[in-house]
């Protein structure tokens, strides 16, 4: 079990319905007993109009996940993931100042496009401002890891004088070093069968 603190669960926000996103089904790896699947790869249970075939016996994983659009006002409504190409996620950290569980957020930049989505560089900046624990992950190729580095203190400076410019120009810096970055092949753990 980990030691890391679970996600709060925040009610949804009214009007953002994933709709035709599945961006989860292929950006994520599942790793459960029931389904497993690495990141970078579509969903087998994907229909051609990207409905789940499986959707009232889906996984529990998949039951319980949404994503940071869905949940958090301050991500703007421009960064849906299939129209933004980034994907937001909450994620839980242990503070090394302190030892305390800290919520922070996860924006993977899934396509060249992700750097010139609407709202990017707003979201990013909101969070950091906060003090938010920020994280920027890149993906490797299907089925290899991703690339993440945190990213607050970087963008302290822009964000404090509200260059977006400077935000961007650092985002795609560390997209850059993140595609170059060590990417390794994702390796599913052991299940033991299922109980009949």
């Amino acid at each position: 079990m980990s030691d890391l603190p679970a996600a709060p669960e925040l009610p949804l926000i009214p009007g953002r319905e994933c709709g035709e996103c599945n961006v989860c089904c292929v950006s994520l790896t599942i790793d459960d007993a029931e389904m497993q699947k690495p990141q970078g790869y579509r969903c087998r249970n994907t229909l051609p109009d990207k409905r789940c075939a499986i959707y009232p016996t889906r996984p529990r994983t998949c039951r319980e996940f949404f994503c940071g659009w869905r949940q958090l006002k301050w991500i703007r409504q421009t960064m849906r993931p299939d129209v933004s190409g980034v994907l937001v996620r909450q994620h839980g950290e242990i503070s090394k100042t302190d030892g305390t569980p800290r919520i922070g957020v996860i924006f993977t930049l899934l396509t060249n496009a992700a750097l010139k989505a609407e709202g990017l560089a707003e979201s990013v900046a909101a969070a950091v401002a906060a003090d938010i624990p920020v994280y920027l992950s890149i993906p490797g190729p299907p089925g290899y890891t991703s690339s993440s580095a945190r990213i607050n203190e970087v963008l302290l400076h822009a964000v404090q004088t509200s260059d977006k410019e400077e935000v961007l120009r650092i985002l795609r810096a560390a997209r850059a070093k993140g595609r170059a970055g060590k990417h390794v092949p994702i390796v599913m753990k052991k299940h033991p069968p299922a109980q009949a």
